[in-house]
């Protein structure tokens, strides 16, 4: 079975069910005690001496008081149990997890924070407590997180949908979690300000790519203006050719002539050449992502670097420097032979963001964005409210104050 590299939000029907299983074992122990004791206090005054009627009272109260520190012992238990590993009995049941915003174990004041919201809401009788609970059915940001889940900074995952975050290394994942490597023979990726043995912040190692097109054909996307393509490999004397690296018809190109430099558009980046895209779809297949080394120093002394690019500023709050070039999307990765400068792991819990859905290069202050034909399309809109939709392989400029939509998520373009 395919590794699930996606998470998903719980539903508000398994939060609530989760919420009334864990409920359950201290109603049971209470009303157990409450039970006996009244039943022995019935039988005493059906008797009618005083002293029996006192000495059922007194065991009530009895049983009352060790159900109630049993039930305390159980609230204990579960709090520390969902504090250190993000599982209760109803979560285990209902295949949920609790996990704070970061993907990893909440904390105990976290529990406690959301729990205490919890019961606040049940001063409303009957339903107060249920609402909270389900309370995510009204947040913007696809019913990710209930009003308890918003002040604690926890999250709710179906993790019988989608992946276990607090196994699988966080909100972002770890190399551990994906394949040790891509195609036979294939260079492993390698990350700029990196330590050794793993990617780092933002960064994701080579891991398996789900099919997001399997019924829709794929084509080579050519003269694509302002981005570059796969750079020319020469091959050492006597080795073959590697005919995925060029061009499917070469029939009309004579021999030992170099290819004609590609026409730019005036709409393009500058200094930017085109770029030939994969005949297969981008997020179907593994690619060797290489990430371009950090320029070097300028040879004058007294020269001064321009500043560094833009920010982006998602919609969950994250936010990211744009350098140069840039990979955006829930397990991205580079073409055969691309370079680029960031690889930008982006956590959709709702699937709406392809593995690899676009492409940033920044060009004089401005963004130039590329659909890397995504599954749920890319739009721009500008400062102006102006909504342009991204065709995959024809890149839009993007101002600073600009918003852009990729799947059911965004992001703004902000001065870095």
């Amino acid at each position: 079975m395919a590794a699930r590299l996606n998470l998903v939000s719980a539903s508000a029907g398994k939060r609530v069910g989760a919420w009334l299983i864990d409920k359950l074992p201290p109603a049971v122990l209470v009303g157990l005690g409450y039970g006996v004791g009244m039943a022995g206090l019935l039988g005493a005054a059906g008797s009618g001496t005083d002293e029996a009627v006192a000495a059922a009272a007194a065991g009530l109260f009895l049983w009352l008081g060790i159900t109630s520190l049993l039930a305390l012992a159980y609230g204990i238990w579960k709090w520390g149990w969902e504090a250190r590993t993000g599982k209760t009995p109803g979560n285990v049941l209902l295949g949920l997890r609790t996990a704070n915003e970061d993907g990893n174990a909440p904390g105990w004041a976290a529990i406690f924070i959301r729990g205490l919201i919890i019961a606040v809401g049940g001063l409303v009788p009957v339903v107060g407590a249920v609402i909270v609970v389900i309370s995510n059915l009204w947040d913007a940001n696809h019913q990710r997180q209930g009003w308890h889940d918003k002040v604690a900074k926890t999250l709710a995952l179906d993790v019988n949908a989608g992946r276990d975050p607090l196994t699988t290394g966080g909100l972002y994942g770890h190399s551990t979690f994906t394949p040790a490597g891509g195609p036979a023979g294939a260079p492993q990726p390698s990350f700029v300000g990196a330590p050794a043995g793993g990617p780092g912040f933002g960064q994701s190692s080579q891991s398996p790519r789900f099919d997001d097109n399997a019924a829709r054909s794929s084509g080579i996307i050519s003269g694509i203006p302002g981005f570059s393509g796969p750079p020319a490999v020469s091959s050492p004397a006597g080795a073959t050719a590697d005919r995925s690296a060029v061009p499917a018809d070469t029939s009309a190109a004579p021999a030992n002539t170099a290819p004609a430099a590609p026409e730019v558009s005036e709409s393009s980046p500058a200094g930017s050449a085109p770029m030939q895209a994969p005949s297969s779809h981008v997020d179907d297949e593994f690619a060797n992502t290489r990430i371009r080394a950090a320029a070097p120093a300028p040879a004058d002394p007294g020269s001064v670097q321009e500043p560094a690019g833009l920010n982006i500023r998602f919609d969950d709050g994250r936010e990211v420097a744009i350098e140069s070039s840039a990979l955006i999307g829930r397990n991205p990765a580079a073409a055969a032979g691309e370079e680029v400068d960031q690889l930008i792991d982006f956590a959709d819990l709702d699937r709406s963001v392809s593995k690899t859905h676009l492409e940033l290069r920044v060009e004089g202050g401005i963004v130039w964005v590329n659909d890397r034909n995504s599954t749920n399309g890319s739009a721009v809109t500008g400062p102006d409210g102006v909504r342009q939709q991204l065709v995959p392989g024809a890149p839009v400029a993007a101002k600073s104050g600009a918003t852009v939509e990729f799947g059911d998520r965004s992001f703004v373009i902000g001065q870095a």
